[in-house]
């Protein structure tokens, strides 16, 4: 767990002292949330059972909860998805755990939970990565990266999860595309923008470009470019794909029509400057 030394050490203390047993596990997606939870259980000497949100998975697992002999810790992951049904019978039990128990859930944002259930779950929060540690977790994995692909995952990588996204791609062509976005969003038809929505993946394992490594791309592409040319239209490009990949982080949120809004205020502003 590269990066996370100082909560990995926190962990193994609170192991020492007796673990609580319900947790909040928060941090972004691919952040090691689950990868955390597995070193949790291996320091109880736990079983790790991964269920999933949905209520009748969360009574199961409660069911299961009481019939336990041996130490169990049971992974609600993603739990920013959980239905108010779910989240109530979660409620239940962390008010008063089988002695055998334990329970972890995994947030992207604390504020997505009961207020009670946060209340009632001791909170560990993903340690921000530096540019240093994705780099260093990059080697680790073994790939070989050239200068310039270097600069683009330090610049726009945060988790360790894009950092293995990425790589798959051909680094240099997604690069390219995004400066031809930026360069000519404002030159081209509306109804086509280089078929970005097309580019992109909606949904996991759908094939396409990372919706957050696409749209960092724009605002590291945008910061680049004022260093020589300190347009406003780079300012508000950055200002504005900022915004949209807030909203894109939103559970529920309609994808395809959220980069369609994106893609129209970017020609707001470069149409103005043509």
């Amino acid at each position: 767990m590269i990066g996370q030394e100082r909560l990995l050490t926190r962990i193994d203390k609170m192991i020492e002292a007796g673990f609580p047993r319900f947790t909040i596990i928060c941090g972004s997606k691919q952040s090691g949330r689950k990868l955390i939870a597995s070193r949790i259980a291996k320091g109880l000497n736990a079983h790790l059972i991964k269920s999933n949100i949905k209520v009748d998975d969360v009574r199961e697992i409660i069911a299961l909860a009481y019939k336990q002999s041996e130490p169990t810790l049971y992974l609600l992951p993603d739990a920013d998805k959980m239905s108010p049904a779910a989240k109530n019978a979660l409620l239940k039990i962390t008010e008063e755990p089988p002695r055998k128990a334990y329970f972890i859930m995994t947030l992207a944002d604390i504020g997505s939970t009961l207020a009670t259930l946060k209340s009632r779950g001791t909170v560990l929060s993903i340690d921000p990565y530096t540019p240093d540690n994705l780099l260093e977790y990059a080697e680790v994995k073994g790939y070989e990266l050239n200068e310039d692909e270097i600069e683009i995952v330090s610049n726009i990588c945060t988790v360790p999860g894009e950092v293995d996204l990425i790589a798959r791609y051909d680094i240099l062509a997604f690069y390219e595309f995004v400066e031809t976005v930026v360069d000519n969003i404002g030159v081209v038809n509306g109804a086509n923008a280089f078929k970005i929505g097309l580019k992109l993946n909606y949904k996991e394992d759908d094939g396409g470009w990372d919706i957050g490594l696409f749209m960092r791309a724009v605002m590291y592409v945008c910061r680049k470019k004022m260093d020589n040319e300190p347009l406003h239209q780079y300012r508000d490009t950055i200002a504005i794909t900022s915004k949209y990949l807030s909203q894109i982080n939103i559970t529920g949120i309609n994808k395809p029509s959220t980069i369609d809004m994106w893609i129209l205020e970017m020609r707001g502003i470069w149409v103005e400057a043509e």
